[in-house]
């Protein structure tokens, strides 16, 4: 039987940390900036309608079916969408707790 499977040590939980502290300082610059990337699969399965990112861009009235397309929506028109199909009111709202959420999670630690 092993034993240490699966065991943080003191080594793993600094980087793990050091990479949650490094994320907080660019998490505004993450959230404003993101082209690709705006929550985890898990995040989007819990707090849309929506079983993944790809699907909510799907779903978008914008005219191409990425996170691209989404921020290339009016402001009005982005936020409408985000308030009937999320349970936040805003992009800006969804997209800061996404990634909150992503960073309390540590990576799994």
């Amino acid at each position: 039987m092993v034993l240490d499977s699966g065991v943080k040590t003191h080594d793993s939980l600094h980087t793990a940390l050091r990479r949650a502290i490094e994320r907080a300082f660019t998490l505004e610059t993450w959230i404003s900036g993101s082209r690709e990337r705006v929550a985890s699969e898990t995040f989007m399965r819990r707090r849309t309608q929506f079983s993944s990112v790809d699907g909510f861009c799907v779903a978008c009235p914008c005219n191409q079916d990425t996170i691209e397309g989404v921020q290339r929506l009016s402001a009005d028109e982005r936020n409408a969408f985000v308030a009937r199909t999320t349970d936040f009111e805003t992009w800006d709202e969804m997209k800061r707790s996404a990634a909150v959420e992503d960073l309390v999670t540590l990576q799994s630690v």
